[in-house]
């Protein structure tokens, strides 16, 4: 499945993923990304998995990236590990296009999120889920945020959790001792 490329279990999920992965955010398109035909993003992702990379990160706030997943490569699903995000709002954008949308950390947003991500890659299930835009620790108490997603997990719709975080949560996001893996930022 990884066409010889080198691998890691990532964080506490016994999954072996490639040590490089596709972040499609590079597939989003406009008007925060450059614009991807829908032929280009198929090539992209096929490409993706053809040269053996088994991990796929993505997000709601990901422009169009989690449609092509599913319209290309959900007929691939036993040859990737999927990992997308929460707390990013459904529906129409809130702000100007070009800007950053707010996240919300409540049950209902928690679970149409996944909902919504489940129906636009055709899957499902979620390897990984990841709170998105560095929530803290009060934020995801006070919304039992951790409590949701435990939830789908039990439903078999989310397999781990995860949490994309950065100074100054990460020391509190860590010591909750709940996620299974941390995606932080490195090449940034």
């Amino acid at each position: 499945m990884t066409n010889g490329l080198p691998t890691a279990t990532l964080g506490r999920t016994n999954l072996e993923v490639t040590k490089l992965g596709f972040g499609a955010m590079e597939i989003r398109g406009g008007p925060r990304g450059r614009d991807v035909t829908p032929a280009q993003a198929e090539t992209i992702l096929n490409s993706v998995l053809d040269s053996g990379i088994n991990y796929i990160d993505t997000s709601i706030d990901y422009g169009q990236s989690e449609e092509f997943i599913g319209q290309f490569i959900s007929r691939r699903r036993d040859e990737y590990y999927l990992a997308s995000k929460c707390g990013c709002l459904v529906g129409a954008p809130t702000v100007p296009a070009g800007q950053r949308q707010p996240h919300v950390f409540t049950k209902e947003n928690i679970v149409a999120g996944v909902e919504q991500s489940l129906r636009r890659m055709k899957t499902d299930y979620l390897d990984v889920v990841q709170f998105h835009s560095n929530p803290s620790r009060q934020t995801l108490e006070d919304n039992a945020a951790i409590d949701t997603l435990q939830e789908l997990q039990q439903q078999g719709k989310v397999r781990h959790l995860g949490m994309s975080g950065t100074l100054p949560n990460l020391p509190g996001q860590i010591d909750m001792g709940v996620f299974d893996v941390m995606q932080i930022p490195y090449s940034a």
